[in-house]
């Protein structure tokens, strides 16, 4: 009987946490700019938001709840305007040893998101913004 229990209780385990990422509709974007403690304020081209927009749909996958504060200083921040004037944003944070996160707050009361992301996600966002 134990032994029903302890893999009922794996089993719930695991489902629960494969359970905990998801899949985000990721917004329509009319306008973006972007900035960061090296980066000044700039708004993107038409080009330059169409690639956005083509890298965020290409990374709608992976998001789950943060339940911790970010960190105090961010690597870039990306402010969204959707068609309809809302405003959402992203937050890169680059970590010393190569890691990367990034947080989606789109309109309250919506708790933010997070994403992990490898190198190359790192590598084809920054592309993406490039002139």
């Amino acid at each position: 009987m134990q032994i029903v229990v302890r893999i009922a209780l794996i089993v719930t385990l695991v489902l629960g946490l494969t359970g905990c990422y998801s899949i985000v509709a990721m917004p329509d974007v009319a306008t973006a700019s972007v900035y960061g403690p090296r980066i000044p304020i700039r708004s993107l081209s038409p080009q330059q938001v169409a690639r956005l927009s083509t890298w965020m749909k290409a990374h709608d996958a992976g998001w789950r709840a943060s339940m911790e504060t970010p960190p105090a200083v961010i690597t870039m921040r990306l402010v969204l305007r959707e068609p309809n004037g809302q405003q959402v944003h992203f937050d890169l944070f680059m970590s010393t040893h190569g890691t990367a996160t990034m947080y989606f707050y789109a309109q309250s009361p919506a708790p933010p998101l997070k994403r992990y992301l490898s190198e190359a996600d790192v590598a084809t966002l920054w592309e993406s913004l490039r002139n």
